[in-house]
């Protein structure tokens, strides 16, 4: 008799639940936030690229911060992808992207694993290995091709979330931004405690193999 009860009080609250984070809108914002902190850390990452000889320590240490970002980036989007999936009323009227960036998708999310595995798995092993390095260009050959894609593609809407970002701030329109601020803080914090906790292991490489 009090199955029924039980499980719409259980909806309830997970409905309740889900509407003080923002829902749709909230993962969205939580999405554009964590793409803004990506742009930033791949730009410096990509100078970095230009001159990796040069520039090695930086190169890594930087990979290395991005990597909790990047956690959180692929946990939005997956998350609303499998919302998407399941059939949740609110994800599907909200739609999915556009099939050319479902497509390429799963391909980015590869490479971008590709590459930063490869990267660890090389301060892991504390040599040159040919393999590594082969895996670790060709998942970055693959990865840059898409993700120029990926990225001409949600520009628009990035400038947009940046242009109403003071806007934003001065009023919540979305609930959750104190939550989806401090996840933001907490994935950068980590990036770099995990750099400067590998950063003898990375001047270690660099010296081992360029010095």
């Amino acid at each position: 008799m009090n199955v029924l009860p039980r499980t719409s009080e259980a909806s309830a609250t997970a409905t309740r639940r889900r509407s003080a984070l923002g829902g749709t809108a909230g993962n969205e914002a939580l999405t554009l936030m964590m793409a803004g902190v990506l742009t930033l850390l791949l730009l410096a990452e990509g100078v970095t690229v230009l001159n990796v000889g040069g520039l090695l320590t930086p190169h890594m240490f930087i990979g290395l911060v991005l990597i909790p970002p990047l956690g959180v980036k692929v946990g939005s989007t997956g998350y609303r992808m499998v919302r998407y999936y399941a059939g949740a009323g609110a994800y599907r009227e909200k739609g999915p992207p556009a099939l050319p960036l479902r497509l390429i998708a799963p391909v980015l999310v590869a490479a971008t694993i590709g590459i930063f595995a490869s990267g660890v798995a090389l301060l892991a092993v504390g040599h040159r290995s040919d393999l590594l390095m082969t895996v670790h260009k060709g998942s970055f050959i693959v990865w840059g091709a898409l993700f120029a894609v990926h990225f001409l593609s949600y520009l628009p809407r990035l400038l947009a979330a940046l242009a109403g970002g003071v806007r934003a701030t001065r009023r919540e329109t979305v609930p959750g931004s104190s939550l989806r601020a401090m996840l933001v803080a907490a994935s950068l914090g980590a990036g770099v405690a995990l750099a400067l906790l590998l950063l003898p292991v990375i001047t270690g490489w660099h010296g081992e193999h360029l010095g």
